[in-house]
């Protein structure tokens, strides 16, 4: 008798504190009540309310008739495992055709047919958020006056498809159909995925500035310390902002290419340049630096175009494994602060990001690189609250034997109440074609024990004018 009656005062407290806030915040009497639902905080569990079936609310913890458009068995629940806000998203790589487009070759029908089976394969695991690659190699998987048509569209960069359409476009119109989001992906300075520059279009970058294209090991790569090649970046970043209603501007980990032994990145010149004009900074700090001010030059520019715009960037899952300067002890591997000049734990101290994603790549018990403690580590850098959300392996199921229980696992993980507390708002899965392929049932699979029940988008308070998603997925 006396839980029940501390539930019914809890219930009371929750409905009242909901109506109260639906009030100051100026909701309107006929928006849906299940709004309020979603968009009130439990004070001590951290969680944003869901309506689901009262039977599977495993914390226990309800508010009465706060889903009224629901069956009459969904009550609005505060649990862990059934948050009411969150990302699920999923990474369509394009590049060599890992997700999408199966293959260059494919009509323009059969490439459309195949990312509507996509879309709809990752709607129905409960994805929300798509991150689409547009730009794998100074190239264009849209409209660009800028930069060539990608050749893993049409077989031939600077080849347009014919008849001629827009893939950004396209997924852009289809996915906000079924209340999906879309975020524009660009890889920074990747020029060619082979060590020539034979293949390139006229107008690709490499043929632009051919003083700050270097062959490195089998790539091609544009030169980050040189002006034109930020700036060419920076204007795509920009053009995709203006001109397509995406939902955000995601950037991939490819700044300063990875580390091959015997191979030193041949930006002597810039370097020299840079010297003569006054500069001091050694090396290693010229190139971090080089990375940071496009990083904030970035962040600041897609906001004065689009302040709603959410710019996440989505870095290499390990900082500078070893105390006192980075992981703690016995975290191992590469240091992507001194081996890809890149400073995410900057970024996120300076706010030159909305979302982080950090590509938590392994399993949860290796110690070496465990999950938990990489996620703890990185909630730890974020004095400003921003989101992270970690990037997790989906495709080691299919290349390692995963069991799917393992990314389950990850993502409850994420969503435990001392994370959420401190951004973890999500999680993001690679590759898409996990979900395309349906491997092991994993399409059933999520939907069944990951993502049953619809979230909305995390709020960003931080940002002017950006609210839920209309739909809830």
């Amino acid at each position: 008798m006396y839980l029940t009656k501390i539930r019914m005062d809890f219930q009371r407290v929750c409905l009242f504190t909901a109506l109260l806030f639906a009030f100051i915040t100026g909701i309107s009497s006929k928006a849906p009540i299940e709004d309020i639902c979603h968009s009130y905080v439990h004070p001590s569990l951290g969680q944003i309310g869901a309506c689901i079936p009262e039977t599977d609310c495993q914390s226990g913890d309800l508010v009465a008739n706060a889903c009224p458009q629901y069956p009459s068995n969904y009550q609005c629940c505060f649990d862990e495992n059934n948050p009411g806000r969150e990302v699920r998203g999923a990474w369509v790589a394009t590049v060599d055709n890992i997700d999408w487009p199966r293959s260059p070759s494919n009509n323009v029908s059969t490439q459309q047919a195949d990312l509507i089976f996509l879309v709809d394969r990752m709607e129905a695991a409960g994805i929300n958020t798509i991150y689409f690659q547009v730009r794998p190699a100074g190239d264009a998987l849209y409209i660009s006056s800028i930069e060539p048509w990608s050749e893993y569209l049409t077989g031939s960069q600077g080849q347009a498809p014919s008849p001629l359409w827009d893939p950004l476009q396209f997924i852009i119109d289809y996915a906000h159909d079924k209340g999906i989001e879309v975020h524009a992906w660009i890889n920074p300075y990747r020029a060619s995925l082979r060590p020539s520059w034979d293949h390139l279009a006229s107008n690709h970058m490499a043929k632009l500035f051919p003083q700050y294209a270097y062959i490195f090991s089998t790539f091609g790569w544009m030169d980050p310390g040189a002006q034109e090649v930020q700036n060419r970046t920076y204007d795509v970043a920009i053009d995709l902002v203006t001109r397509y209603d995406i939902d955000g501007l995601h950037m991939d980990d490819y700044f300063y290419p990875y580390p091959v032994t015997g191979e030193y990145f041949p930006d002597n010149r810039t370097y020299d340049a840079y010297l003569q004009s006054g500069g001091n900074m050694s090396v290693p700090d010229w190139r971090r630096d080089n990375v940071n001010k496009l990083m904030e030059r970035l962040y600041q520019g897609v906001h004065a175009v689009k302040p709603r715009i959410v710019f996440s960037i989505s870095p290499f899952g390990l900082y500078r494994p070893g105390e006192p300067e980075g992981m703690p002890s016995p975290i191992t591997g590469l240091d992507q602060y001194s081996q890809l000049y890149c400073d995410p734990k900057l970024w996120l101290e300076r706010g030159w990001v909305d979302v982080l994603q950090p590509q938590l790549y392994w399993a949860i018990l290796p110690p070496q690189q465990s999950y938990p403690v990489l996620l703890d580590w990185w909630l730890q850098q974020n004095p400003l609250g921003r989101h992270v959300y970690a990037g997790n392996y989906l495709s080691r199921v299919e290349t390692q034997g995963w069991p799917l229980s393992e990314i389950r696992d990850q993502v409850a993980i994420s969503r435990e109440t001392v994370h959420r507390s401190r951004g973890s708002w999500g999680n993001v899965m690679f590759s898409a074609k996990m979900f395309r392929d349906n491997f092991e049932g994993t399409v059933d699979y999520f939907h069944e024990n990951v993502y049953k029940y619809p979230a909305l988008q995390p709020l960003f308070p931080w940002l002017e004018g950006n609210s839920s998603s209309s739909k809830l997925k």
